[in-house]
């Protein structure tokens, strides 16, 4: 299993800058990072993820079409920018998605018609590219009906389309990620596509603005990220498990207290692979 984190960079076109550093000595190794571009890249070596390979780390990379545009991508309008992307991306076995958590800004039928067609452009102009859908655990909770997808299968482009299945997943309150209603719902669905799983954004325990850190929600995360650990160990079809190193809106979900960051080398330790 591939593991990681997603580190605040110091911009496009420059090496990976002193968090992932100092999160690869605190919470290592690591040999995979993720990261965003608001709009679709020129090229490579102008996108977030310039950095990776000089840095000795795999890329997973996220963007978006011009202006969010999911509609004009799906109709072929941003396929020779898309090409011209895709053939600058090294042959490494780059991971990559667009429009992570669709769920926020589509209807199933608009991101499986997005997602297919862009697959396709993506995989003709560089195969080496694996490609797939990230989905918002937050939509994946049946027992929350005011934000439940519905319909599941309805949200699926496909296994020709996808080369993995990717999940965020947040706790604010530190709780097992294997426990969780959204979390075990979307493994069901997915599991079945014979592809592989991956959890490329993991966070447990938001520090909010102003607030001290208590050292029991600290402890219960540690025994969280312990107990899905545990759970994932058995369960080899998850193979890439990335941790949220920084900010988010919630406040910060960076691993600062040493029983957190042990856990965290102890699944680097184990899952990590050349």
């Amino acid at each position: 299993m591939a593991v990681g984190v997603w580190t605040p960079s110091e911009g496009p076109g420059r090496p990976l800058g002193r968090s992932f550093a100092e999160a690869d000595q605190v919470m290592g190794p690591l040999t995979i990072r993720r990261s965003f571009d608001s709009s679709l890249p020129v090229d490579f070596a102008g996108s977030a993820a310039s950095g990776d390979a000089a840095s000795g780390v795999r890329s997973f990379v996220s963007w978006k079409p011009p202006g969010g545009d999911h509609r004009g991508a799906a109709a072929g309008r941003y396929d020779r920018q898309i090409v011209a992307w895709a053939r600058s991306v090294p042959s490494t076995g780059v991971f990559a998605t667009a429009f992570h958590e669709p769920e926020n800004d589509m209807t199933a039928a608009e991101f499986v018609a997005f997602h297919r067609h862009v697959h396709t452009v993506v995989e003709e102009a560089n195969a080496t590219i694996r490609w797939g859908p990230v989905y918002m655990a937050y939509w994946w909770d049946p027992t929350a009906p005011d934000h439940y997808v519905g319909d599941p299968a309805a949200w699926w482009p496909g296994e020709e389309y996808a080369d993995f299945v990717g999940l965020d997943w947040y706790g604010v309150d530190p709780e097992p990620m294997t426990a969780s209603a959204s979390f075990r719902h979307w493994y069901g669905v997915m599991e079945p596509t014979g592809l592989p799983l991956l959890i490329v954004e993991y966070g447990q325990y938001a520090l909010r603005p102003g607030e001290t850190s208590r050292p029991a929600r600290e402890a219960a995360r540690a025994a969280a990220i312990r107990q899905d650990a545990a759970w994932i160990a058995e369960h080899p079809r998850i193979t890439m498990w990335m941790y949220w190193q920084g900010p988010g809106p919630r406040g910060s979900w960076a691993l600062t207290d040493d029983a957190s960051r042990q856990a965290w080398r102890d699944v680097a330790a184990r899952g990590c692979r050349p």
